[in-house]
């Protein structure tokens, strides 16, 4: 998968799981900082590369999140939605 899809894949899931991009940094032990140098905009044309170890930590952590969402949901009694 290309850096650009990866970063914009990781955004869509951080935001359907409720949860800001610093705040998924942070959890995952990353700068929010290195994370924004990755993106692609005008302003940065000439992104850094991400580093596999990053990616993978920020991945976990989503999956994280989406574990503790749905065991909240079933203490509801309610079914998880897959993101």
């Amino acid at each position: 998968m290309e850096q650009q899809s990866i970063v914009r894949d990781i955004e869509r899931r951080a935001k359907a799981s409720r949860i800001s991009i610093a705040e998924l940094c942070r959890r995952a032990g990353i700068s929010p900082d290195t994370f924004f140098k990755w993106r692609k905009t005008p302003r940065n044309p000439d992104p850094v590369g991400a580093n596999l170890h990053s990616v993978e930590a920020l991945y976990r952590e989503l999956a994280k999140i989406d574990a503790e969402d749905a065991q909240r949901l079933a203490r509801r009694g309610k079914k998880a939605v897959a993101a």
